[in-house]
């Protein structure tokens, strides 16, 4: 069958197309750049020039494709334009969406992000629970806007299901939107000393593999509308360095910055990106969310979906030893 995969040089796309092309499947990739040095080479991969805000390009890549896996997105934490953030994650969702309903595709698998909950209070969030937070980063707002875009098309009879990934990790590249790669890349470089706030605050993280099984999984066994968390184990900040620590064999000293420290940093990281242009390191809205947890439950997809969970510390060594030799 032929497949349509967006963001193919993503850190979940690359790794999707190279599975579905193991799989067997012809792999339409659509990426900007041909030449892209993240881009997978192989023979069932076919390497489609477009973007899914150009709807010409988008058409020709979607021609004669059977299913479609929606995975392009903006997920940096800043970008000079705000305005990108909706166009590329609204209005190329709708985009997909649209031409995939007027081609008549069977099925669409639209990646989104655990984002769209945001912090948790107690219990880790299911997909039935309610937001309880405002929408501080774009990232987040635009993701979830999207996701209404989804639900509105399924309404209208497409095919459609949504993935929520919560913070990937694994075998990739390390880039602007692989956060957890980046920590470890520069924790195993000496260059990352800092714990943030008492390093009690817990985040969900996934490992890329299962992530994209699941993907695949959703499309074929998913129900159109629906949405499955693909989350990972919940951990604390001191538990995801102690792991650090303990399978690189790299121990570093450590320092905890406290939180008002934190926040400080932040609005000085703002003000410079405000009066020069240059890139934030850190803003307030992401400083701000690490006073909180964000905790996720997979467990609607580990029953229907079949999802398996990789133990923290397996993925956390693969992962390491990925980065080692690169």
């Amino acid at each position: 069958m032929k497949v349509l995969v967006t963001g193919a040089t993503g850190f979940i796309g690359r790794n999707l197309c190279f599975k579905l092309a193991e799989q067997g499947y012809s792999v339409m990739a659509l990426c900007r750049d041909l030449n892209h040095r993240y881009l997978i080479s192989h023979k069932n991969i076919f390497p489609v020039k477009g973007d899914i805000l150009n709807r010409e390009s988008l058409t020709l890549a979607m021609n004669g494709c059977g299913q479609v896996y929606h995975t392009a997105a903006l997920a940096k934490m800043w970008c000079r334009n705000k305005n990108d953030y909706y166009n590329i994650n609204v209005i190329g969702t709708r985009n997909v969406l649209e031409l995939a309903a007027e081609k008549t595709v069977n099925k669409v698998v639209y990646t989104s992000t655990c984002g769209v909950w945001g912090p948790t209070i107690k219990h880790p969030m299911t997909e039935n629970d309610p937001r309880i937070d405002g929408f501080a980063i774009d990232y987040e707002r635009t993701k979830y806007l999207a996701e209404i875009e989804a639900r509105n098309f399924f309404a209208n009879g497409l095919n459609v299901i949504t993935v929520n990934p919560s913070r990937v990790y694994g075998e990739g590249p390390i880039t602007d939107s692989n956060t957890v790669g980046k920590m470890i890349s520069s924790y195993l470089k000496g260059k990352w000393r800092v714990v943030p706030g008492t390093g009690k605050q817990i985040s969900n993280y996934a490992y890329l593999d299962d992530v994209v099984k699941g993907h695949i999984a959703a499309m074929e066994k998913g129900t159109p509308g629906e949405r499955y968390i693909l989350g990972g184990e919940d951990i604390s900040f001191n538990t995801f360095f102690s792991t650090l620590q303990s399978i690189s064999g790299k121990t570093y000293r450590m320092v905890k910055l406290p939180q008002r420290i934190i926040e400080i940093y932040s609005r000085f990281e703002l003000l410079k990106t405000t009066l020069t242009g240059w890139p934030p390191v850190f803003l307030p809205e992401f400083a701000a969310r690490l006073k909180k947890d964000q905790k996720y439950s997979s467990q609607k997809a580990v029953n229907r979906l079949n999802y398996s969970i990789t133990p923290f510390e397996e993925g956390i060594a693969k992962t390491i030893n990925h980065i080692k030799n690169l």
